[in-house]
């Protein structure tokens, strides 16, 4: 059929694939980063970045709570407004604050630890959508990106004609390989 219209039919795939990679690459970066930072989801926290330090205290459980409060806030010199405190028990005392920080104290010890949770802006919002938390709309736009993908491998195959074509050997056995790699890692 494209024959008939008079179109080349491998300066069309060429320029059909040339395109539609360029669509793909800002998605494919998204992809390939968060899905970097999910596979070493062990080694780091992708989506957050938790602050957390730990400090010696020379003050006892017999003060006031709103005492208690201020020494810790003048320790680890935060100017978060407090949310919320209480007792786990009468030797800990836990203080949240406003904007996801708390403090434990554990007067046995002798010690206290502040910890401050911050998102990772870029990364979380990139790992949302690569772990499909954003539902419903995404679910459409990834299989368009899927199909897209699936299109620019195939159309691949035929963008090279003659000996330096992926259907000769040397580079058939490439594709081969790309397919048999993961294939394998599965199935063993």
């Amino acid at each position: 059929m494209i024959r008939r219209l008079g179109i080349n039919w491998f300066r069309f795939n060429r320029e059909l694939h040339r395109d539609v990679g360029y669509f793909c690459i800002g998605l494919t970066l998204v992809f390939a980063i968060s899905g970097i930072a999910l596979n070493h989801a062990n080694d780091w926290n992708p989506n957050y970045i938790v602050e957390r330090v730990e400090l010696p205290i020379d003050f006892k459980n017999s003060l006031a709570d709103q005492q208690i409060n201020k020494k810790l806030l003048t320790l680890f010199a935060v100017s978060e407004q407090i949310k919320a405190t209480y007792w786990e028990s009468p030797m800990i005392y836990k203080v949240f604050l406003q904007q996801g920080g708390s403090v434990s104290v554990s007067f046995l010890h002798r010690r206290a630890v502040f910890e401050h949770i911050r998102e990772r802006v870029v990364f979380k919002q990139f790992n949302r959508l690569h772990l499909n938390e954003a539902k419903n709309g995404w679910i459409v736009f990834s299989d368009i990106y899927a199909g897209l993908l699936i299109f620019l491998s195939l159309s691949a195959l035929f963008m090279v004609k003659g000996k330096y074509s992926p259907w000769r050997l040397r580079r058939g056995w490439l594709v081969i390989a790309g397919g048999l790699i993961p294939t394998l890692y599965i199935f063993y």
